[in-house]
C-alpha cells in the first residue's frame, strides 16, 4: 500500500491557511479597535508591577476600586 504524501501547495480539508490566519487577525484587531474607539476616554490602573487594566474614565472611585478588587479576586492577586 502506498501512502499519499501532502505536498506543500495542498491544503488539507479544513485546514486554515497562513493567509486565512492573517486576515482573521487583521479582524479581530479592528474590531477592538473599534470597540475602544466606542467606548470613550479610558484610564488605566496599575495593578502590580506587569498589570494595569483599562477602565471606563466615567466611573466613580468607588466603582473603580470595585473593579480593582474583583480583578484581584479572580486573578488571585
Amino acid at each position: 500500500m502506498i501512502a499519499k504524501q501532502n505536498s506543500f501547495g495542498q491544503k488539507k480539508e479544513g485546514g486554515i491557511s497562513h493567509s486565512d490566519k492573517a486576515s482573521a487577525s487583521q479582524q479581530i484587531t479592528s474590531i477592538l479597535k473599534n470597540m475602544k474607539d466606542k467606548t470613550g476616554e479610558t484610564i488605566r490602573i496599575s495593578i502590580n508591577k506587569r498589570t494595569t487594566i483599562e477602565l471606563p474614565a466615567c466611573l466613580t472611585q468607588a466603582e473603580q476600586d470595585a473593579r480593582v478588587a474583583n480583578y484581584m479576586k479572580l486573578h488571585n492577586i
